[in-house]
């Protein structure tokens, strides 16, 4: 008894799983797409998020150095005051060392201040600019999104016709036969079915799954059709250029 009808009824099966396939890899490229979008936008909103906690720490800073400049130069101008009191020179020279340590101590926080204005000025600039930034990537996210979303629902139209296809097919499969299908699917993933080609080159015949040399007389059996022929490498059902292959609908 041929197997013609068996081979043409696993490769339309497999023409739909091929298509189930495909449909579950353009969800998870359209999916990923997504995540990558929206993590973008979510970094540069870390972004903008640190770069204003640094302009808030520099401006709480900066209000901090101002009074301890202003209590530098209260210390000045107490201890210059009170170098006209004084009555020894032992006295004089301790305010002055004094006023000169004051003094010091401000003029390092002037220098840290300056910084600080700078720094403020870079932040603030960058800030202004975030902004905008931030609407771009946002808007850009969004287009993201609504380009998945219509991806997704073409790709759940097309599950769902191919579900209905594949669950019409089901009863006119033998259990075995679909078991051993199943099988094979499941240990190889995508087609249970492999056409034997030519090599590249020419010559021998081989899987044109797995690549690995078919003996002539597999070949001879898979011509004949009498039986189910498998790779003797990737254990895929093996058969010839003149077996019809269905498109994937």
């Amino acid at each position: 008894m041929l197997i013609t009808q068996d081979l043409e009824k696993l490769l339309a099966l497999q023409a739909v799983d091929v298509g189930l396939d495909d449909v579950s890899r353009r969800e998870a490229e359209a999916r990923a797409r997504l995540d990558a979008a929206q993590h973008a936008v979510a970094e540069f909103k870390e972004l903008v998020k640190q770069e204003k906690k640094l302009l808030d720490d520099a401006l709480k800073e900066h209000k901090t150095i101002e009074i301890e400049v202003k209590t530098q130069e209260e210390k000045v101008k107490k201890y210059t005051g009170q170098m006209y009191e004084v009555k020894t020179n032992k006295e004089y020279t301790a305010l002055k060392e004094e006023i000169d340590k004051a003094k010091g101590e401000s003029g390092k926080m002037e220098d840290r201040l300056l910084q600080l204005m700078l720094k403020e000025d870079e932040l603030k600039g960058a800030g202004s600019r975030r902004a905008a930034e931030l609407a771009e990537k946002e808007k850009a996210g969004k287009a993201v999104e609504a380009e998945v979303n219509g991806e997704l629902a073409a790709c759940t139209k097309v599950r769902g016709d191919l579900d209905a296809q594949r669950g019409g097919m089901m009863a006119s499969f033998g259990k075995p036969l679909l078991f051993r299908y199943e099988q094979i699917r499941s240990a190889r993933g995508g087609a249970p079915l492999a056409k034997i080609v030519e090599a590249p080159g020419g010559g021998e015949a081989v899987c044109g799954a797995c690549h690995v040399t078919v003996r002539p007389q597999v070949v001879v059996l898979a011509a004949r059709q009498e039986e189910m022929v498998f790779c003797e490498s990737c254990a895929r059902i093996l058969y010839l250029e003149n077996t019809p292959a269905p498109n994937p609908a």
